[in-house]
């Protein structure tokens, strides 16, 4: 494998130093400091008025993970060149994270990332002041395709990048710590998680066959329908079952053309109402409603 190794962390540009090592196969199964010390004794050897110290530096890599806010990765001492390096692949020696960067909530720079609504910026607590931070109030609120800031709902937008350029409606402190609303929801969210995993855990599990146990019947049946009660008309009286019409008639006078009426029932779909009978399609339901039937006859009761 061959790596090409590079140091452009000077200010001065004629301090940087470039050099490309072919690692032996021993080599591959080691840890990477290895790397970084033979690199750092043939940099020192070229520049002995500026000599670089190898614990004050680690190796980085190009790291395009999908999963993280960076496009590099840290390598530590468990890392191998096996699993890190790419062949003829670039390999940096940059300056080793501060003490304080494995902390929960500070990066790799040494620097915490504010959690307030609209900021997200990076600080350190000597940066930080009562008007440091320009955010938002409340959450931000997605429907459809529109975005928007619940403290500032007169601003809409469509785009992630226009949402996070609304200027914040309060000024304060950064914090590293969310606000209490979304403490809750993530609150929430694990307990619901959780509750998936004991379910899960509590499942039967499949025999030594790989069968699976049948699942249990452990539910009561429903009660049976009620019958829809019938309507309350006057004596005499009956209503029509045809679609279009349904309305109330004397049954005496309902006779072989009392009733116009449609054919087949009507088919709602996306706002949409179509007779299918008559192929007419409406988007108001008056002006469905009001598309003459396409058939004649004698009201019919409803059962």
């Amino acid at each position: 494998m061959k790596v090409f190794l590079i140091y452009d962390h000077a200010s001065d540009p004629a301090l940087h130093h470039k050099l490309a090592i072919t690692l032996p196969t021993k080599w591959l199964e080691q840890s990477c400091d290895k790397v970084k010390e033979t690199f750092v004794n043939a940099y020192n050897k070229k520049f002995p008025d500026n000599p670089l110290d190898d614990e004050d530096f680690v190796l980085s890599v190009k790291d395009n993970s999908p999963f993280t806010n960076r496009d590099y990765k840290l390598l530590t001492i468990s890392d191998t060149p096996a699993k890190a390096f790419e062949d003829k692949g670039e390999v940096r020696l940059v300056p080793a994270p501060p003490a304080n960067a494995g902390q929960p909530g500070v990066l790799p720079n040494g620097k915490s990332r504010c959690k307030n609504y609209g900021c997200q910026c990076e600080y350190t607590e000597a940066e930080n002041s009562e008007s440091a931070c320009r955010h938002h109030a409340a959450r931000p609120i997605f429907h459809d395709t529109r975005k928007w800031w619940s403290c500032c709902d007169g601003v809409k937008v469509y785009s992630f990048d226009e949402l996070l350029s609304i200027p914040g409606c309060e000024v304060g402190r950064h914090s590293s710590v969310p606000p209490l609303e979304e403490q809750q929801r993530e609150a929430e969210m694990k307990a619901a998680t959780n509750k998936v995993l004991e379910m899960h855990m509590a499942a039967s599990k499949p025999d030594a066959q790989g069968k699976a146990p049948p699942p249990k019947q452990d539910f009561t049946p429903s009660a049976p329908p009620k019958p829809r009660p019938k309507p309350n008309l006057p004596p005499g009286y009956a209503r029509c079952k045809h679609h279009g019409c349904q309305k109330d008639y004397l049954i005496e006078s309902n006779t072989g053309n009392t009733c116009v009426y449609h054919k087949q029932a009507p088919v709602f779909h996306e706002g949409a109402k179509k007779w299918t009978c008559c192929g007419v399609s409406r988007w108001d339901f008056d002006d469905f409603l009001a598309v003459p039937g396409c058939a004649v006859g004698p009201h019919e009761p409803v059962e």
